[in-house]
């Protein structure tokens, strides 16, 4: 099995035509003879090997060992303690190539972590905008949710990935969706301060600004935190609730002044009196 042309034919049909496929800059798999007889030993530290290149993400190690795997010494589905898989490093990092010979040898874009986590989420994770727009040509949960009620967008937002978020949201993903603490995307880009990616979803139709997580907080409790006026005035021209109260029993108002940010405080008062 080698790169080059043989690998383009194959992601045509399946995932559109990568920039790396399509200058046929791949190169080929190291053939390993099937028939040399290896120890107990050594198979398990090749299986080692395989696991710890895909959870630190290492591509080019894979890339060497995709020759035992083709001589039947390596499980190609084998996955790291957490579920994830070879195919996920690939696209996290990038590697357009890996992501070719991996699934015409069997590993699917569908397949998840224990975790949950999908090859989507990996691709944003890595920030890799042209992996997402392959991905997303084969995505068929675009909203998945891992353990931890994380989704593509979620990690974007946390992130401050506006590119991937924008390239989520044009694929018709849900902006809004919480995680188990019942925090939004917009609550962990404002918490985070990731400015860009609070200022994209802010411009999108629909998105909730009104959301309480599981402390009681809004989003305008976590953007009075910040300390960032501008930000504090936008929320409020659309119609964050001034008088929700967190588990504290606190406003957006108390908790900016909790944060030595009267001016903020005083925003929020004079919002309530119009």
């Amino acid at each position: 099995m080698c790169g080059g042309v043989f690998l383009y034919s194959i992601l045509i049909p399946v995932l559109g035509i990568p920039a790396a496929i399509e200058a046929n800059e791949c190169k080929p798999v190291e053939p390993q003879s099937a028939e040399v007889v290896l120890s107990e030993a050594q198979t398990i530290k090749l299986q080692a090997e395989w696991k710890r290149a895909i959870d630190q993400d290492k591509t080019s190690e894979l890339w060497r060992l995709l020759g035992y795997v083709d001589a039947g010494k390596i499980n190609i589905k084998s996955t790291n303690d957490k579920g994830k898989t070879a195919l996920m490093a690939a696209v996290k990092t990038g590697d357009q190539c890996l992501l070719a010979e991996l699934l015409q040898r069997g590993l699917s874009i569908s397949d998840k972590a224990y975790t949950g986590g999908t090859a989507l989420m990996y691709a944003v994770l890595g920030n890799q905008a042209e992996m997402i727009d392959l991905v997303l040509l084969r995505e068929q949960e675009l909203n998945s949710q891992s353990a931890n009620g994380w989704t593509a967008v979620m990690i974007a937002a946390a992130k401050g990935f506006k590119g991937s978020m924008q390239q989520l949201y044009k694929a018709g993903a849900d902006i809004n969706i919480p995680d188990v603490y019942q925090w939004t995307p917009l609550m962990r880009a404002i918490d985070n301060r990731h400015s860009s990616v609070v200022n994209y979803l802010l411009s999108l139709p629909g998105v909730d600004v009104r959301h309480i997580n599981e402390n009681g907080s809004t989003t305008l409790h976590i953007a009075a935190q910040t300390g960032d006026r501008a930000l504090v005035t936008r929320l409020l021209e659309l119609d964050a609730d001034v008088t929700a109260t967190d588990k504290n029993g606190f406003t957006a108002s108390h908790v900016a002044i909790e944060n030595n940010y009267p001016g903020i405080a005083e925003v929020i008062a004079n919002s309530r009196r119009k």
